[in-house]
């Protein structure tokens, strides 16, 4: 599998995205004052992949895999079937992002249960999503926003809600995004969710490289971590 490391560059970053990334007034006060040196983001490798990065999940640490399995069956519930497990390959051994994918009965959307965890937190995102025939990705998801989102991307928030919310959530605003502006869903299958989640993450890498929040690795940066970086 090719992957093409970027690290986080606390300059790229705007204020606005500052105030939602930190968690209390005096780190943003520090953001502030050092975004002219270069801000505070932390370096953490951001692999862009050519495949999707496939896992067993008997093969995840036991607690992310739990985790993994107990969101998922909530979707299975709603009616979800599991499609498969990732996970990214990070550099760094204190962190992992790893996910489960799912795909709705009728194919009209699919669901994604990710775990994220850094040295400092760790936290579960869950995103029902579909893409429409004018190329927007829509989703609904429980995440905050941090970063300012992409161009064609278009997400509905809410904050701490479980499983069964976000999907009737979905469903609502499907409906209102095909009525009120002809944003009509393109069914999915296993090869088409695998395509378009690997074109989205390329975007959002192009999208974040191209206004500096992200810069591509050296291939010395890379050798730190024991990893030769691919051609």
């Amino acid at each position: 599998m090719g992957v093409v490391y970027y690290k986080l560059r606390g300059r790229g970053i705007s204020l606005r995205e500052y105030r939602r990334l930190c968690t209390d007034p005096l780190s943003y006060a520090i953001a502030v004052l050092t975004l002219p040196f270069g801000g505070i983001a932390p370096a953490w490798s951001v692999p862009l992949v050519d495949r999707i990065p496939e896992v067993d999940p008997r093969d995840l640490p036991k607690g992310v895999a739990r985790t993994l399995e107990r969101h998922a069956a909530r979707f299975e519930e709603e009616g979800y079937r599991i499609l498969f497990h990732y996970e990214l390959p990070l550099l760094e051994r204190n962190r992992v992002t790893a996910a489960t994918i799912l795909l709705s009965a009728d194919g009209w959307s699919m669901a994604q249960v990710m775990y994220l965890k850094n040295p400092s937190e760790s936290q579960v995102g869950l995103t029902v999503g579909c893409w429409c025939e004018d190329g927007t990705y829509a989703t609904v998801t429980n995440r905050k926003l941090e970063l300012d989102p992409l161009p064609g991307h278009r997400t509905e928030r809410y904050r701490g809600a479980g499983v069964g919310e976000l999907v009737d959530r979905f469903l609502e605003h499907a409906a209102e995004w095909d009525a009120e502006e002809g944003m009509k869903a393109v069914k999915l299958d296993d090869t088409t969710v695998r395509r378009m989640l690997l074109n989205a993450e390329r975007d959002t890498l192009d999208h974040y490289a191209e206004r500096g929040i992200l810069v591509r690795m050296t291939d010395k940066e890379v050798r730190k971590f024991g990893v030769e970086p691919d051609e």
